[in-house]
């Protein structure tokens, strides 16, 4: 079985085509469409032109064009392949926008065109980037019959093959002018778009997926607290879609003092620092709207202790003292080194923890915490000095937050199932997962 999922993965790469099947997380192949709803797609003029039926999107109507603007990398794509099955029928027009952005109405102004049509009257055809570089009059596609999509964009390169054969092989030129009338048409980022051409076009697509190229940068915020720091480190190490950059926390809180110049999808909080001045309160909480993504770890659940929305965004808080919270009364946090834990999946359907099991971990253990209560929990254990919830996602600003209490020391980090959870909480935060 092993030996024929290789192969299988093998002829993927060579060829440019997976199957929805073959499109999931594992090898870094994300859905951008649930086959059920238009759930993360915006669309513009004739919203009426997008339909959903039998897990196929259904291009009818009159001009419109569907915009992702879902979870998946912030519905920003710079380098990236991107793959969809598509059908057209008679006379049909359509087309698949990248590095593009939402507008009301009219063709996109942003971005490239790869063009969709079999037997439409305009000579351009099926598997060119419109305009650039054309398939004329020949349609390596047929109508009423299902055909692969699959585009490729790294640096100024763009590739389309069409069942796998290539039809489009470009690099933009420096200095590149634009045809004239589509000066948006340049390499950049942005999202994708599908294009609702004429009311006499029927167009399907459906497994519509893709596979960013970019890595997920990560900056890991460390201060307030030791750690044995190069065992730690090794947990984000080995990954070709992490990238990741160590900020040691001096002043407490100095990376949030400019963020001007932010260039991280992720930050992973595995500090226990105080002080966070009024202006890096707001620069965080500013991050955070922008859909920059937060995992934090078990003692972050310390840090910033008197600030009060920091408790909010992560949804828990180590009392360092006796305090009141909310109403109720909390004495002051107690912690034991050294304890074996019984993890319980308690969400098996979330992505951090689909397909893992119950699991057992030395680690050091947290109770008294207050929790908010609408933290989605995704691990308990019943050890008798821990608070049962031991880990969560919440919502916060424009991002996903993961608040993972495990990983105090060597025997925490080198659990293979704290492995997983760590860099799958990166890319659920990142919107990979």
């Amino acid at each position: 079985m092993l030996r024929k999922i290789a192969i299988g993965l093998l002829a993927c790469l060579a060829f440019g085509v997976c199957s929805a099947a073959e499109g999931t997380a594992e090898n870094g192949w994300i859905s951008l469409f649930n086959g059920q709803n238009l759930d993360g797609w915006k669309a513009s003029e004739n919203q009426g032109t997008f339909t959903v039926k039998d897990g196929e999107l259904v291009v009818h109507g009159a001009r419109s064009h569907l915009f992702y603007a879902g979870p998946v990398n912030g519905a920003t794509f710079k380098n990236f392949e991107f793959m969809a099955d598509v059908k057209t029928t008679q006379g049909s027009n359509s087309g698949i926008y990248f590095h593009t952005a939402y507008q009301d109405t009219d063709w996109p102004r942003k971005g490239y065109e790869c063009q969709v049509n079999t037997s439409h009257s305009d000579r351009k055809k099926t598997g060119g980037l419109y305009a650039i570089q054309d398939v004329i009059d020949n349609a390596p596609s047929r109508d009423g019959q299902w055909f692969h999509y699959y585009i490729k964009v790294e640096g100024k390169h763009v590739i389309i093959k069409i069942d796998g054969k290539t039809t489009v092989d470009w690099t933009e030129p420096e200095g590149w002018v634009p045809p004239q009338g589509m000066e948006g048409r340049k390499i950049g980022q942005g999202t994708f778009a599908i294009q609702g051409h004429d009311p006499k076009s029927l167009v399907y697509f459906k497994n519509i997926q893709v596979r960013p190229l970019d890595p997920i940068k990560v900056v890991v915020v460390t201060g307030g607290h030791g750690f044995e720091h190069d065992p730690f480190f090794k947990l984000f190490q080995g990954y070709r879609d992490i990238q990741y950059v160590e900020a040691a926390q001096k002043d407490d809180s100095e990376l949030f003092e400019d963020i001007g110049n932010w260039d991280y999808d992720v930050i992973v909080l595995y500090n226990m620092s105080q002080n966070i001045s009024p202006k890096r309160q707001e620069n965080f909480k500013a991050l955070l709207k922008r859909g920059v993504g937060l995992v934090a770890l078990h003692h972050a659940q310390g840090a910033f202790n008197t600030w009060e929305d920091y408790r909010q965004i992560i949804g828990a808080k180590y009392p360092l003292k006796p305090q009141e919270i909310d109403g109720k009364q909390f004495a002051t946090g107690t912690y034991d080194h050294d304890m074996d834990m019984n993890v319980k999946i308690a969400d098996p359907k979330h992505p951090i923890t689909q397909g893992m099991s119950d699991f057992t971990i030395h680690d050091e253990t947290y109770k008294g915490i207050w929790f908010a209560p609408d933290n989605h929990v995704l691990l308990t254990t019943d050890h008798p000095k821990s608070d049962a919830t031991i880990c969560w996602t919440r919502p916060a600003g424009n991002t996903r937050v993961v608040f993972l209490q495990l990983g105090h020391d060597g025997k925490a980090y080198a659990n293979p199932n704290y492995r997983q959870l760590i860099v799958r909480s990166i890319r659920w935060s990142a919107g990979r997962l």
